[in-house]
C-alpha cells in the first residue's frame, strides 16, 4: 500500500510539471498584435505586451505605476539593454489572458528581474495591460530622423522622431500647419497642403515625449531645427500627427458630401483636404453654414438644418475643420471664416450632419398630418420642417399643444378638448424626430409658432412618438365607431360584467378606478340598460385593457343618465394611471341559475358556523378580501346565515385556506345592522392588491353551550386535543400558562377519560384555537383533596394568546383495555437506543423529528431509568430499527431537559 501510494504521489508531481507552462519570473514579450508586428521592423525595435510567469502560468502587468524604468529591467531581463527602454500603457499592443500578476510594479533599476521589484496584487482590468519597447543593440536613429505610424497610407499618421538616438512623439501643442509642412518636407513631400492633426489622430505613439511647443517658421529643413521645449506635461494621447499632400489624391480639396443618411439630400457631413476624406466638428457650426454645404450640393437654399452630436453616426479619420463661421452666401465651405486645417479639440461624437432640402421633399413647413389611424381625427402627429415629414417627442407634450394642432386641422369644438396622446399609440414612425418639449399657449395658429428646442436636438426615439385626438363629430368623421359617451363592458364571463369602456371622440378607452365606487357603477349599468344592483369592481378583476385611459376620478351622485355626465377631477384622456387600475362593474341579474346574488356561505372548515366567507355576485361565488375587514363585518355574514350575531368573530385571511374564482369585495365597513354583506359601504372595490391568502373568516355563534361544559378538540384520539369550556353560552380556549398536570387529572376526569398519566401540553400543540380565552383555576379544596374536585372559569386572559392555547393528555376509561398508559415511553428496535414510541390514549406512537433535540433525548432516558446525560439524536434507520408500523403521536417537541 505504502508502494503504490508513493507511485500516486510522484506520478501526480510529474503529472504538474508537466503541465507548467514556464518558470515563475520569466517574462516574454507578446508581439502578435498588428501595431507590434509593425512597429518592430519599421524602429529596428522590439515590442509588445509584457507577460509575466506566475505560478507555471502566463500573465500579464498591469500599466498602473509603470515608468520607463520598469521598462528597462524588463527589456535587460529579456537580453536586450535598459538604454532607451520604453513603456506604453492601455492594452496599446492588445489585451491579454489570464492573470494579471502584477500591479503597481516600482523598480530602482538595478533589479536582475522585473519580479523582484516592489508590486502589488493586482485590482486592474486587462484593458490596462502594459506593453514596452526595448532597442536591439545594433538599433540606432539619427536625430532629426522622422517616421509615421498608424495611418492608412504612407503619406499620413502619428509623428515618430529621433532624438538622442530614440525614436519619441510631439505633443500637439501649439503644433501647426507650418510645422507639419516642415515634416512632410524632410519626408519629402510638398510642404504646401500639410494638414496638421492632434490628439493621437492615428492612434498613439511610443517612446519619451520629446518636444512640446514646437515653432516653425516654415525653412527648417527638419523638425529638430524648430524652437521647442523638452519639459512637457502631453501624454500620448496628444500625440501630433500630419497629412502630407500626395499624387494619389481622391478628391479635391474643398469638395463636400453627405454620408449616412437615408436620402443623397441628408447625413454626416466630410470635407476633403489634400486628397483625404475628414469630418467637421459641430462647434458654432450653424444652419447658414449647412446653406453653404448644400448650395455646393446643388441644393435648394436656404432651408437647411445642421445637427450635432454625429446625428448620423461618427466619421472615422482626421476632423478638418473647427469653429466655422459662415455668413450663409459663401459659394464654397473653404471661404467661410474658420480655424486651421486639423486643429481641433472635438471628437468624432461632434461630428456635424447636414440635412438638405432634397428633390423629393413635398410638404410645406409647419403642415402637419395625423398617421396610424383610421379616423381622420386622430393619430401620430407629424410635422413638415425642411420640406420634410418627421415626428414630435412627447416629452411635455399635453392637451394644449394638441389643441394647436386640431385646430390647425380645422377640429374645432367648443364644448370638447383635444386628447394629447403619448408613448406611441398610434404605431413608431421613421425618419426624422424634429424636436421634443413643445410648449404651447393655446393661441398659436400652428405648431411651428409654440416654443421648443432646435430641431433634431431631441434624444427621444420613435417608442414616444406624440399623437392626438381631435374633437369630433359624426360629420367630420367617417365611420366612426361610436358616438360620446357610449358605454360598453368587456372581458366578463356574461354580458352584465366587465371592464367599463367608454367612448369620446371616436375612441373606446377605459376608467381609472381611482375613486370608483357603486354609484358610478350603478350609472354605468342603468346606461346599459339594467335596473337592478351595480358593483363597482377596481383594477385586478377583469384583464386590464390597451387603449388609453379616458377617465379618473369619476364622482357619479347615481342618478345621471351617463357616465360622461358625471362630475370628474381629471380631464379627459388626462389620466396618469396604468391599465393595471382599469375599473369595472358587475350588474346584477338575478338568474337563479346558481347561487342569488348577495347570497353567502362559509367554507373551509367542514362546519356550517365558521369558515370562509364566500359571497355570490352575478350567479358565481368568489371570495372578500380581508382588508379593513373586522367583527361589524363578521356580524352582517353571521346574521344573514341565521346566526345570533351578537358574538360574531372575524377572522383574517387564511385561516380557512384560499378559496378560488374572484375576489369581489374588498374594504367593507359595515356598522353591523345591515341586513345583507352588499348593503354594507365599501373604502374600495375589487381586488387589487389582494390574493386568496386574505380571503376574510367568521366564527358565529353555534347554539348555546352549557356554562363550565368541557371538551376536547382537534386531538389525535378523543382522548387528546385542545381544551375548550364552556362560559356565558360561548366557547373559549383556556391559557396554558402556569397551569399543573392537576388541572389535567381532574379535567380528564370531568370529561370520563382516565386520569392516569394525564398531562397538560402548552403551546398549542394541537393548534391554536379562533375564539375566546379564558383562564381556568381549580378550587383550593380540591388541592387539598378535602372535597371533590370542580373546574371554575377565572375569566379572559388578556396576557395570553392563542399561540398559549392548552391541550391535554387523557387515559381512556378504565373499562378500555389499553396496550399502555398515556405519557409512557419506550424504545423499539434496542434497549439503549431505537426509535422512540410514546402512549397516548393507550397506542403507541412515533414521535417526528421536528423540533427535536439532545435535550429531548435526555427526558426519554431519564424517563426510562437510563444514563441521560450523554444521550443523543440518532437517525432512524429501518435496517437497524425495523419497519414503522405505529402512527405519530407527538410533534414538535421541545424539551428544556430537567423535565
Amino acid at each position: 500500500m505504502k508502494t503504490l501510494l508513493l507511485t500516486t504521489v510522484i506520478l501526480s508531481l510529474f503529472a504538474s510539471v508537466q503541465s507548467l507552462e514556464c518558470t515563475d519570473g520569466d517574462i516574454r514579450l507578446n508581439s502578435s498584435s498588428p501595431t507590434a508586428q509593425k512597429i518592430s521592423p519599421t524602429f529596428g525595435v522590439k515590442a509588445g505586451r509584457i507577460e509575466v510567469c506566475a505560478a507555471g502560468a502566463w500573465g500579464t502587468v498591469c500599466d498602473d505605476s509603470f515608468t520607463d524604468v520598469n521598462a528597462g529591467v524588463a527589456c535587460r531581463q529579456l537580453g536586450y539593454s535598459a538604454r532607451g527602454a520604453s513603456f506604453v500603457g492601455s492594452a496599446y499592443y492588445g489585451a491579454g489572458q489570464g492573470q494579471i500578476v502584477l500591479d503597481d510594479v516600482s523598480c530602482t533599476g538595478n533589479e536582475t528581474r522585473l519580479a523582484d521589484c516592489f508590486n502589488r496584487v493586482s485590482n486592474c482590468q486587462h484593458y490596462e495591460d502594459v506593453g514596452v519597447l526595448c532597442q536591439v543593440s545594433n538599433s540606432t536613429c539619427t536625430d532629426g530622423e522622422i517616421k509615421l505610424i498608424g495611418g492608412p497610407a504612407e503619406y499620413e499618421g502619428t509623428i515618430q522622431v529621433c532624438l538622442n538616438n530614440r525614436f519619441g512623439t510631439i505633443c500637439d501643442d501649439k503644433f501647426n500647419s507650418v510645422a507639419a509642412g516642415v515634416v512632410c518636407n524632410s519626408l519629402g513631400y510638398s510642404r504646401q497642403g500639410a494638414i496638421a492633426l492632434v490628439r493621437a489622430t492615428y492612434g498613439q505613439g511610443f517612446g519619451p515625449i520629446h518636444m512640446n511647443q514646437v515653432l516653425c517658421n516654415g525653412t527648417e529643413q527638419n523638425i529638430s531645427q524648430c524652437q521647442y521645449t523638452q519639459t512637457s506635461t502631453c501624454s500620448h494621447t496628444r500625440d501630433a500627427g500630419v497629412i502630407c499632400k500626395h499624387a494619389n489624391s481622391s478628391c479635391e480639396d474643398g469638395a463636400v458630401r453627405l454620408v449616412g443618411g437615408s436620402m443623397l439630400s441628408e447625413g454626416r457631413l466630410e470635407v476633403c483636404f489634400d486628397g483625404e476624406w475628414g469630418t467637421v466638428c459641430d462647434d458654432e457650426f450653424d444652419n447658414k453654414a449647412a446653406d453653404v454645404v448644400c448650395r455646393q450640393l446643388n441644393y435648394t437654399t436656404p432651408g437647411s438644418l445642421s445637427v450635432g452630436r454625429a446625428f448620423f453616426g461618427q466619421g472615422t479619420g482626421p476632423i478638418f475643420i473647427d469653429s466655422i463661421r459662415c455668413f450663409g452666401n459663401e459659394t464654397s465651405l473653404l471661404n467661410c471664416r474658420r480655424g486651421e486645417t486639423g486643429l481641433n479639440d472635438c471628437s468624432h461624437f461632434e461630428d456635424v450632419s447636414v440635412i438638405c432640402i432634397g428633390p423629393n421633399n413635398t410638404c410645406n413647413d409647419g403642415e402637419v398630418r395625423l398617421m396610424g389611424s383610421p379616423y381622420a381625427n386622430q393619430g401620430r402627429v407629424e410635422l413638415c420642417i425642411n420640406r420634410r415629414w418627421g415626428t414630435v417627442c412627447d416629452t411635455y407634450w399635453n392637451s394644449v399643444a394638441a389643441q394647436v394642432v386640431c385646430n390647425q386641422l380645422g377640429y374645432i369644438n367648443a364644448n370638447e378638448t383635444a386628447i394629447a396622446v403619448l408613448n406611441s399609440f398610434y404605431g413608431a414612425g421613421s425618419g426624422l424626430i424634429w424636436f421634443d418639449n413643445v410648449r404651447c399657449r393655446g393661441v398659436e395658429a400652428n405648431l411651428l409658432q409654440c416654443t421648443y428646442p432646435p430641431p433634431l436636438s431631441s434624444f427621444c426615439t420613435h417608442f414616444r412618438d406624440a399623437g392626438v385626438i381631435c374633437p369630433a363629430t359624426n360629420v367630420t368623421v367617417q365611420n366612426c365607431p361610436c358616438r360620446n359617451g357610449d358605454i360598453r363592458l368587456m372581458a366578463g364571463t356574461s354580458s352584465n360584467e366587465g371592464r367599463v369602456e367608454v367612448c369620446y371622440n371616436c375612441v373606446w378607452g377605459t376608467v381609472c378606478d381611482n375613486g370608483w365606487d357603486d354609484k358610478d357603477a350603478q350609472v354605468v349599468c342603468r346606461q346599459l340598460g339594467f335596473s337592478g344592483q351595480a358593483l363597482a369592481m377596481g383594477g385586478g378583476v377583469f384583464p386590464s385593457g390597451a387603449s388609453l385611459v379616458l377617465l379618473e376620478v369619476v364622482s357619479c351622485l347615481g342618478n345621471e343618465t351617463s357616465l360622461i355626465r358625471c362630475p370628474r377631477r381629471v380631464a379627459v384622456g388626462q389620466s396618469t394611471c396604468s391599465h393595471s387600475r382599469d375599473a369595472g362593474a358587475i350588474c346584477l341579474v338575478q338568474s337563479y341559475s346558481s347561487c342569488l346574488d348577495g347570497a353567502v356561505r362559509l367554507s373551509g372548515a367542514g362546519d356550517s358556523s365558521l369558515g370562509r366567507v364566500e359571497i355570490c355576485v352575478n350567479n358565481q361565488w368568489g371570495t372578500i378580501c380581508d382588508s379593513g375587514w373586522d367583527n361589524s363585518d363578521a356580524k352582517v355574514v353571521c346574521r344573514q346565515l341565521g346566526f345570533n350575531n351578537s358574538l360574531a368573530v372575524s377572522v383574517p385571511g387564511g385561516r380557512f385556506g384560499a378559496g378560488t374564482g374572484r375576489i369581489f369585495l374588498s374594504g367593507l365597513q359595515c356598522i353591523g345592522n345591515e341586513s345583507a354583506l352588499l348593503d354594507c359601504p365599501r373604502t374600495f372595490s375589487g381586488a387589487q392588491g389582494c390574493g386568496h391568502s386574505q380571503d376574510a373568516g367568521v366564527v358565529c355563534t353555534t347554539p348555546p353551550c352549557t356554562n363550565g361544559a368541557l371538551r376536547l378538540a382537534d386531538g389525535t384520539d378523543k382522548y387528546s386535543g385542545r381544551l375548550e369550556v364552556c362560559n356565558g353560552g360561548q366557547w373559549g380556549t383556556v391559557c396554558g400558562k402556569d397551569v399543573s398536570n392537576d388541572l389535567a387529572t381532574t379535567a380528564c376526569g370531568l370529561l370520563g377519560f382516565g386520569t392516569k398519566g394525564a398531562s397538560v401540553l402548552n403551546n398549542a400543540l394541537f393548534g391554536s384555537g379562533l375564539t375566546r380565552m379564558f383562564g381556568l383555576v381549580l378550587v383550593q379544596q380540591c388541592r387539598n383533596q378535602t372535597s371533590p374536585c370542580t373546574l371554575v372559569v377565572n375569566g379572559t386572559r388578556s396576557k395570553c394568546s392563542h399561540w398559549d392555547d392548552l391541550s391535554l393528555l387523557c387515559a381512556p376509561p378504565a373499562t378500555v383495555p389499553l396496550n399502555c398508559y398515556t405519557g409512557d415511553v419506550r424504545l423499539v428496535g434496542g434497549q439503549t437506543d431505537g426509535l422512540v414510541e410514546v402512549c397516548l390514549g393507550g397506542q403507541w406512537g412515533t414521535v417526528c423529528d421536528d423540533s427535536w433535540t439532545n435535550n429531548s433525548a435526555g427526558v426519554v432516558c431519564k424517563q426510562l431509568g437510563l444514563p441521560s446525560d450523554y444521550a443523543v439524536t440518532v437517525p432512524y434507520s429501518s435496517v437497524k430499527y425495523g419497519s414503522v408500523q405505529d402512527p405519530i403521536a407527538l410533534s414538535r417537541v421541545k424539551c428544556v431537559g430537567n423535565e
